[in-house]
């Protein structure tokens, strides 16, 4: 839900987006992929070291909590080109929003079938989508994902 969510708020800041996923719905994958990437659910993530970790000059020593901004990984230039624009075309499909290695979320799937879904939805059913970013409330959660998100839908 957060997904959707997050995306529906990326389709509201930028509506041509959103208008290039209503003339071409086939980009829906595309565009749940660059959700992922620059609204992520899961901004930051905590782990617990479990051996002396080199990183860069610093060595970390084990039982050391460490935090991972991974909304600041999927806006790395070094590796995603013009990465402060939204462009559901993006084919840099390398973001970390659903972690990774042993940490890999085993829901990823699902979320991403659900989100085409809706994306699909939308897109043929609304000319445009309207978020009163105003009013938008976060839910109180571990996750990035608006508790109540006042929406208007333009029909077609």
């Amino acid at each position: 839900i957060g997904l959707i969510a997050n995306g529906m708020v990326c389709f509201s800041r930028y509506p041509d987006q959103y208008e290039r996923l209503s003339a071409e719905p086939s980009l829906a994958g595309l565009a749940v992929e660059e959700c992922l990437r620059f609204e992520p659910s899961v901004p930051v993530t905590r782990r617990t070291l479990w051996e002396d970790t080199v990183f860069g000059d610093v060595t970390i020593p084990a039982n050391s909590t460490v935090y991972a901004l991974l909304v600041c990984a999927n806006r790395d230039p070094e590796v995603f080109s013009d990465p402060d624009r939204f462009d559901i075309g993006r084919r840099e499909a390398r973001h970390c929003s659903f972690g990774g290695g042993i940490h890999f979320c085993l829901g990823s799937h699902l979320a991403r079938m659900n989100a085409e879904i809706a994306f699909t939805a939308m897109a043929e059913r609304f000319s445009g989508i309207e978020v009163d970013e105003s009013k938008l409330e976060w839910a109180p959660s571990l996750f990035r994902i608006p508790g109540k998100i006042p929406a208007q839908f333009r029909r077609r």
